[in-house]
């Protein structure tokens, strides 16, 4: 007689085997199907759920699919009570797990519930970096473990609708990662400002409101193509001839920096120099020339660059302007026949000189365009860079929610590529030194700017090539998003690592539902019944795909999310206006 409270985790035996499934009768002995092993309590027959099965030496791992009170021979139906599971892996002779059907049961083998032991055998096999992912979903006392090797370099995606559990599922493997590898390196996008609340010690936050820890882009960072989308100059109206003197000004006066430093002069070849070397530039310098170029007129018909009229204040001073001031200069107004002043034959530098001026005089450019010390070129982008990614904690938190939306696709993008390129060139100059650190960059909220309907998208650009390349230098990608329909295909051919909780639309079902292995497909089915925190991990970090219980973090559980609908129970305050709201507005 099999007790329900045994040691053994026997369920019962295999009584049919073909080429699709195995057929698995439950012991009649058990009274129900509770069963208590090893101290913990299972139930039998649960859908996604493993058992093992063992003749003599051998030992096969299946998965359940269907459980039955009856077996269907025909047109005949017995009264049986049957498991219906399919071939997952074996133990091999060296107690390790192989994934593929090589040995298949045999009629009459037991069959068994599986325990840790198992668990470890399954998931920690020939796994040299192992870290904790979830707990067993049928043993919440199993833990269950993935390959971080893979699931970092070779790019991860967690997937789920709002209130499923992702950024517990975020912070719980990051915190776990933290844990256990002292020496890595994490940066995580954060458009919404809210992964602070989540990591609490763990993480350093930057900002464009920290004052100490800073996020800010110097423009001078920023290739050539993308400063030319920002100031208008990539549109079909604007003259080639206007785009060549953009480049020779920025060229010049990168040289020109590089000449005036000493050190640098030492170390860099000024022949080296091309357009998009980031070494500084300034831009008001070249706002000033083109607002002189559009707006200024002539003392001669020559219409020689100099040889402007300009007006004069009371006391006979002339307003000349002053470019670092981003003080206009005042010409006099031009004739209209042909006296002096005469008009600019240059006037299509105007548009171009208003959208730069625009940008520089917009508080909420302030990080590429304000007088911040990097931004100025007075402190090393170096520092900047490694205030990011090798300071005291490993988790860097880039709180990008005070960014404007506008450009959040733009700012996006521009770091991917420094962060790319920070790597790339670091390898290039010692690749002993920084081999084995790798750079993890989670994208959260990645579907709002990497989204298969934007076309040129900056941001899009720029993480399909990490997808591409980043294994390649040590750098993965872990893509956050509630939304996986909307993530381009490009982006999700890359990924190897599958993280699914609860999705209620069916095309984000079906998207996921489209990357599981065939003997899996079918219990992802079950994808908008999820519980909070529950999720199927399916990839190449995992031997097998798995569904698991990821348990909520104290940091998460204290979060108040009902604070803002909190503020409909209270009094409305007095005297609202909005008047500092526009004027605010007004100041863009």
């Amino acid at each position: 007689m099999i007790s329900n409270n045994t040691n053994s985790g026997k369920i019962g035996q295999v009584i049919e085997v073909n080429t699709e499934r195995v057929i698995v009768e439950i012991s009649n002995e058990l009274d129900n199907y509770n069963i208590i092993h090893n101290g913990n309590l299972y139930r039998i027959g649960q859908v996604g759920s493993f058992v093992k099965i063992i003749n003599g030496l051998s030992c096969v791992y299946c998965v359940v699919e269907s459980f039955s009170t009856y077996m269907q021979t025909g047109d005949i139906a017995i009264n049986k009570k049957v498991l219906n599971v399919s071939l997952l892996g074996y133990k091999n002779i060296k107690g390790q797990f192989e994934s593929g059907a090589k040995i298949t049961p045999s009629i009459a083998d037991s069959v068994f519930l599986i325990d840790e032991d198992d668990i470890n055998i399954i998931f920690k096999t020939d796994v040299k970096f192992p870290i904790e992912v979830g707990r067993n979903y049928f043993s919440n006392s199993l833990p269950v473990y993935l390959n971080l090797n893979e699931f970092v370099l070779k790019h991860s995606l967690i997937v789920g609708s709002t209130g499923s559990g992702k950024s517990n599922t975020v912070a719980y493997l990051l915190n776990n990662i933290t844990a256990e590898y002292k020496s890595a390196r994490i940066i995580i996008i954060d458009i919404h400002g809210e992964y602070m609340k989540y990591l609490g010690e763990n993480a350093n936050e930057f900002s464009i409101f920290n004052t100490t820890k800073k996020l800010v882009i110097p423009y001078w960072m920023l290739d050539f193509d993308t400063l030319c989308k920002l100031f208008g100059l990539a549109n079909s109206l604007t003259s080639s001839s206007i785009i060549d003197v953009f480049r020779d000004r920025i060229l010049q006066m990168k040289k020109a920096f590089v000449i005036a430093d000493a050190e640098l002069k030492k170390r860099i070849n000024i022949a080296d120099i091309n357009i998009n070397s980031p070494i500084p530039f300034n831009i008001k310098n070249i706002w000033f020339e083109f607002y002189n170029r559009g707006y200024g007129t002539f003392d001669k018909s020559s219409r020689e660059y100099g040889d402007f009229v300009y007006q004069k204040d009371e006391a006979g001073k002339i307003l000349a302007g002053d470019a670092d001031a981003m003080i206009k200069p005042q010409f006099e107004p031009y004739s209209m026949g042909a006296n002096r002043p005469f008009k600019s034959n240059e006037v299509q530098y105007k548009s171009i000189a208003d959208n730069i001026e625009n940008l520089l005089r917009n508080e909420d450019f302030k990080f590429v365009f304000g007088d911040d010390e990097y931004i100025k070129g007075e402190k090393g982008i170096a520092e900047l860079i490694a205030s990011w990614i090798e300071n005291e904690k490993q988790i860097s938190v880039l709180n990008l929610s005070g960014i404007p939306y506008n450009i959040l696709d733009v700012v996006i993008g521009v770091l991917s590529n420094l962060l790319f390129d920070t790597v790339y060139y670091s390898l290039k100059i010692d690749e002993k030194k920084f081999e084995g650190r790798p750079l993890l960059l989670c994208y959260e909220e990645a579907h709002r700017y990497l989204n298969a309907d934007t076309q040129n998208s900056f941001s899009q650009n720029a993480v399909e090539r990490i997808m591409k390349e980043g294994r390649k230098f040590g750098i993965g990608a872990m893509i956050i998003s509630q939304r996986p329909v909307e993530i381009p295909n490009q982006i999700l051919s890359q990924v190897s690592t599958f993280i699914a909780l609860r999705l209620t639309n069916s095309e984000d079902q079906s998207k996921i539902v489209s990357f599981a292995p065939n003997n899996f497909s079918l219990f992802l089915k079950s994808l908008p019944s999820l519980g909070n925190g529950e999720a199927f991990v399916i990839g190449e970090s995992m031997k097998i795909p798995m569904k698991v219980k990821i348990p909520l973090l104290e940091t998460v559980r204290n979060v108040n999310f009902a604070t803002k609908i909190g503020a409909w129970q209270q009094d409305k305050p007095d005297e609202l206006n909005y008047n500092d709201t526009i004027i605010r507005w007004m100041q863009k």
